[in-house]
């Protein structure tokens, strides 16, 4: 299996470092995925013919709205690995920053939220999902999708108390959004039944 992943990145003197977090390479090394991390630049260009790509992951990282020039860059960058993975029929898994991205991509849009950075809270799910209709998750994200904001391309799956949006998935096509952060958990129960469900449509 190969995955293509969009690229983090931090200021670093008087330039940038793209990255991904360990957490998604240790879960890659554990269940022998290939990765291909996608840099942050505008005009870059894969030739991923040869490569059998069966997901297309746009992770966490800066808020959606960062003032500084890469943000914009990136948010380009995912804009064409969505529109990539619909033409060539991939799924898609967003993650936290990466769900907002593919609401955004769909005309939905997002507020600011507040209690969200660095803390764990309960959603509340619309049908029993992992076995249960509630759940506690960690979360790290300053922006968020209330539930009137969310694209009317997808459904929703799960909400918090406040009616943000924690998962939702496309009507149609094979595409998951996620507000929190599976890679992180000390287990990968949850993100290896996210991505086999991803891989069995």
């Amino acid at each position: 299996m190969s995955v293509i992943i969009s690229s983090n990145y931090k200021k670093y003197h008087k330039t940038y470092i793209d990255f991904i977090d360990h957490y998604w390479i240790n879960y890659f090394k554990l269940k022998k995925i290939s990765f291909f991390s996608i840099p942050n630049i505008a005009n870059y260009k894969e030739n991923f013919s040869k490569n059998k790509i069966r997901l297309v992951i746009l992770p966490g990282g800066n808020d959606l709205y960062s003032k500084d020039k890469i943000s914009g860059i990136r948010l380009k960058v995912e804009f064409k690995l969505i529109k990539y993975a619909l033409k060539n029929n991939i799924p898609i898994l967003g993650i936290c920053r990466g769900m907002q991205v593919i609401n955004l991509f769909f005309k939905g849009k997002q507020n600011r939220v507040y209690g969200h950075m660095r803390n764990n809270h309960k959603i509340y799910f619309e049908k029993k999902i992992f076995g249960k209709r509630f759940m506690y998750v960690n979360s790290f994200h300053n922006f968020g999708i209330p539930l009137k904001k969310m694209s009317n391309k997808f459904d929703v799956i799960a909400l918090d108390k406040d009616k943000n949006v924690e998962i939702f998935k496309h009507k149609r096509k094979n595409i998951l959004g996620l507000m929190w952060h599976p890679e992180r958990n000390k287990t990968y129960n949850q993100l290896n039944l996210i991505i086999k469900k991803l891989k069995k449509k």
